[in-house]
């Protein structure tokens, strides 16, 4: 059986995905992972399993979905974006939801009893395709993770990490955005512009706190000031920072391994936030004014500061020990996050779930791999002569010593992964397969 895993944002998803990937084909499956969604609708790949970031019911996700079905592919969903932390399980369930995208699901993946409560209340006749996982980002945030980070080297070794979750926007890009909106009916299911204009008003606004902050803080610590802007922001937008010796704007790599190193982690409304929180990391939440953007969930277990001499003095106390972190109590986050509820991590859930599907699916059709890497290069070239843009913001191309890297590592998870091999087959796609 083929599986598919789709990844839109590649610093977001590639580790999760190649957990998955790994455990799958470890069960004997052809797994497929990077940027295939050009490829699933156009006849490039024999039907399978896909696992896709998410089921809006959009016009244009619809015509997607409705694509597989005909190519006879097993659909599943696993939501990318706000399955964690949603602060209204109603607005939540309005725009990433419907019963036309659940009609042509196979399975959903939640993040936790949470989601899978609320969705199981909206949508009842579904709920036999819903199943509680957790998302395989959130393993990593798992102790017995501890042993990846530790052998992830990083440049910087005393650092404090602004993990940031806000993109800026052009006039241009504001408008392109506003135009998808009202294209995909985001706008129709809650999404105004109205608040689109706060959002965007308030990420300026909170991008010059922060800006302040850093400023204020460089003059203040003999520490290395990591900032991470959110993926799909424009490193452009940091330039002012430059000045600053000790200061580095990275987007490279995931950040649950700047997390694991960090010192201390200042957050405004993110989910890295929360994910340093929850590790047991000194986190402060700035928050300077009521914004709309991002979500309050995430700021519930950081120390919450409204301002820079507020910000500043919590730093000073937590960099000269005079502060003691309470661990935060996880009764909470459990219930959001089944990775902490449960003794088996996500990855081997979902894994596990795929196996089912294979085992019922009567479709065995296989890809030619060498056909494909074929189809990929006249493609490849084709794109060159018509000189399309090749990739985008959130996902180019695999850089192939870091995967490699990545995927040595995991190997150590279980002795069945040594009999597992990785093939590039295009630079925006991996192949993982047993040898066996």
């Amino acid at each position: 059986m083929n599986l598919y895993l789709h990844i839109e944002i590649l610093n977001r998803e590639f580790e999760s995905k190649l957990l998955i990937a790994m455990e799958s084909a470890s069960k004997g499956m052809k797994v497929y992972l990077g940027r295939l969604k050009p490829y699933l609708m156009r006849d490039f790949f024999a039907p399978g399993i896909i696992l896709d970031k998410s089921l809006t019911p959009s016009p244009f996700k619809l015509r997607e979905l409705k694509g597989y079905k005909k190519q006879n592919f097993i659909i599943t969903g696993l939501d990318e974006e706000v399955g964690l932390v949603n602060d209204n399980p109603k607005d939540y369930l309005k725009i990433r939801y419907s019963k036309e995208s659940l009609d042509l699901t196979d399975r959903v993946f939640t993040w936790g009893k949470y989601d899978y409560d609320n969705l199981s209340k909206k949508f009842p006749k579904y709920k036999k395709r819903f199943i509680l996982s957790g998302n395989p980002r959130i393993d990593y945030w798992r102790k017995d993770f501890d042993f990846f980070h530790k052998q992830k080297k990083l440049e910087y070794k005393n650092y404090i990490l602004f993990s940031l979750n806000y993109r800026l926007m052009s006039k241009d890009e504001f408008v392109k955005k506003s135009k998808w909106l009202k294209e995909t009916k985001y706008v129709e299911r809650g999404i105004t512009m109205n608040r689109l204009n706060k959002i965007n008003r308030d990420s300026y606004r909170i991008h010059n706190e922060i800006s302040k902050l850093i400023q204020a803080l460089s003059k203040k610590t003999n520490l290395t000031i990591i900032v991470r802007p959110h993926p799909i922001d424009s490193l452009n937008h940091y330039d002012h920072l430059k000045k600053y010796k000790n200061v580095k704007v990275i987007k490279k790599g995931s950040i649950s391994v700047w997390i694991h190193n960090a010192k201390i982690v200042v957050h405004s409304s993110c989910t890295g936030g929360l994910e340093a929180s929850v590790r047991g990391k000194p986190t402060i939440s700035y928050l300077p004014f009521n914004s709309v953007h991002g979500h309050k969930f995430s700021n519930k277990f950081s120390i919450k500061t409204k301002s820079i001499k507020q910000c500043l003095d919590i730093v000073k106390k937590l960099t000269n020990n005079k502060t003691k972190i309470k661990k935060p109590n996880l009764k909470n986050f459990k219930s959001r996050a089944y990775n902490f509820a449960s003794e088996k991590p996500g990855y081997k859930i979902i894994a596990g779930e795929f196996t089912k599907l294979m085992k019922l699916d009567k479709i065995k059709k296989s890809n030619n791999d060498l056909l494909l890497k074929f189809k990929f290069k006249i493609r490849d070239i084709r794109s060159n002569i018509l000189n399309y843009e090749y990739g985008n913001i959130k996902f180019s191309i695999f850089d192939k010593d870091e995967t490699l890297k990545v995927f040595d590592i995991l190997k150590k998870l279980n002795p069945k992964y040594n009999d597992l091999n990785i093939d590039f087959i295009k630079k925006d796609i991996i192949y993982i397969k047993n040898k066996n």
